[in-house]
């Protein structure tokens, strides 16, 4: 991992939040009400658009109906919550993570992929099986942006999403390391340290960017520079 990438993601934070608020759009508040279903339904209208095809293409009906109630029982929840659009930030947020877990997850050589799967049985067992939640994950993010920036403004280009994303990939690169050495049998004290380290930094970068304003743009991020989630 590296740590001058992190450090500029944290000062990149600060600078930002540290701008005077008239240089920040403000943006907690609702743009307009749109319910989870307009935007599923609106999101394969415009399916044809850049990446939308690729990205659904490899999801059989079920699979694709799975993230739809998935996503209608999140419009439940958030609902019932107080801070609407924070708790949907961290969805988003776990759900990078997730995703890029089992990206990494697949990077594996087969036989590392074999031993953590038999030691985990909780994650993905076959490969046919993690391919389809990247993909399924992906189509569940691409909607959930949507509805976050018709709802709350929270989605635009080189925002936090984009900074988070950045992160997240180091975060779970520096993962795929420490779990490899750890099945090799050759993970050390410095290991844990910097593994606790990585927790510690992810953890204050979750809590900065839960404090940015939607809309609130970060130079040097965006599409251009994560042009995809893989």
């Amino acid at each position: 991992m590296s740590w001058l990438v992190i450090t500029g993601v944290l000062l990149a934070i600060a600078g930002i939040t540290a701008l005077s608020a008239s240089m920040l759009l403000a943006g907690s508040r609702r743009r307009q009400q749109v319910s989870m279903e307009e935007t599923w339904h609106g999101w394969w209208q415009a399916a044809d658009s850049a990446g939308r095809v690729d990205m659904a293409a490899p999801l059989d009906e079920s699979v694709r109906e799975s993230v739809h109630q998935s996503l209608l029982e999140l419009e439940r929840r958030l609902g019932k919550e107080a801070q609407p659009m924070r708790v949907l930030r961290v969805e988003l947020m776990d759900s990078l993570d997730r995703h890029r877990l089992n990206v990494e997850i697949l990077n594996f050589s087969a036989d590392s992929r074999a031993v953590l799967r038999r030691q985990h049985p909780e994650i993905l067992q076959t490969d046919e099986q993690a391919h389809t939640y990247i993909y399924a994950n992906q189509l569940r993010i691409s909607v959930l942006r949507e509805y976050a920036g018709q709802q709350y403004g929270d989605a635009v280009d080189g925002d936090w999403f984009h900074v988070y994303q950045k992160a997240s990939g180091l975060r779970q690169r520096g993962n795929r390391g420490f779990i490899e050495r750890t099945l090799g049998g050759i993970q050390t004290s410095m290991d844990e340290v910097r593994f606790q380290a990585m927790s510690l930094m992810d953890g204050e970068i979750r809590r900065r960017l839960l404090q940015v304003p939607a809309g609130t743009r970060f130079p040097g991020f965006g599409k251009h520079q994560n042009p995809t989630f893989t």
